[in-house]
């Protein structure tokens, strides 16, 4: 789709289609056990055992995960944050360390249009990405990070993988305005990164950053859901 006919809300939907793309790539996530909805819980286990959904992870083109409330979504992201953050630490990306204290861009975990849960954080120089669609362009060394989860037909919450974007000097990328962009599994392993390893398995997060050119290649926090000022 041009950039030229994208608005805000379809912009997040592009966004969340790179993520799930880019998703693709990862390892099998583990059931956290602890980390369930207990409605979604309760509702399987009512279901005869010969009609309940098969209990896998959500991907493109598979089964539909459970929907759960902004409630269910707070208290899960609460649960299962602080396994993303541990990950975080131990990935072999050393720019993730102390993320946990990074500023928060979305108010909770949101769910993309594929059943991801997200959440938005970037470092101290990624601050004026707050500013959305009307913000100045980031400076070199500011990094935004996509965390997220997922909702398993039993109710369990997993781990999903997380998405790093940085910004680097003039002339690293002109075609996504030298943005890096590295995929970590929902393990700490580098899945790909841009003009590294396996630089090949996040292209496709670049060529569809391409059409984000009019908001400096960057795609936002769907606006129920951003942090204020």
């Amino acid at each position: 789709m041009p950039a030229s006919m994208l608005g805000p809300h379809n912009y997040v939907a592009v966004a969340v289609l790179v993520l799930a793309a880019c998703q693709a790539h990862t390892s099998a996530v583990s059931p956290l056990a602890g980390c369930t909805v207990p409605r979604i819980a309760a509702e399987f286990e009512r279901m005869p055992a010969t009609q309940r959904p098969a209990d896998v992870s959500p991907s493109v083109s598979v089964l539909p995960t459970p929907v759960i409330d902004d409630a269910e979504t707070i208290a899960a992201g609460d649960c299962i944050r602080p396994l993303l953050l541990a990950v975080a630490e131990t990935s072999g990306d050393p720019r993730l360390k102390g993320s946990g204290d990074w500023r928060r861009f979305s108010t909770q975990f949101f769910r993309s249009e594929h059943g991801r849960y997200l959440e938005v954080a970037g470092n101290p120089l990624a601050a004026e990405y707050m500013q959305s669609e009307d913000g100045p362009t980031l400076p070199v060394g500011a990094v935004v990070t996509k965390r997220s989860f997922q909702a398993m037909q039993s109710g369990v919450m997993v781990p999903g993988p997380q998405f790093v974007i940085e910004k680097m000097p003039s002339g690293y990328d002109e075609r996504v305005g030298d943005w890096k962009f590295t995929l970590i599994s929902d393990a700490g392993v580098i899945v790909g990164d841009t003009r590294g390893r396996d630089g090949d398995k996040v292209e496709f997060c670049v060529e569809c950053h391409k059409s984000a050119w009019r908001q400096r290649f960057l795609f936002f926090v769907p606006p129920d859901y951003r942090a204020k000022n």
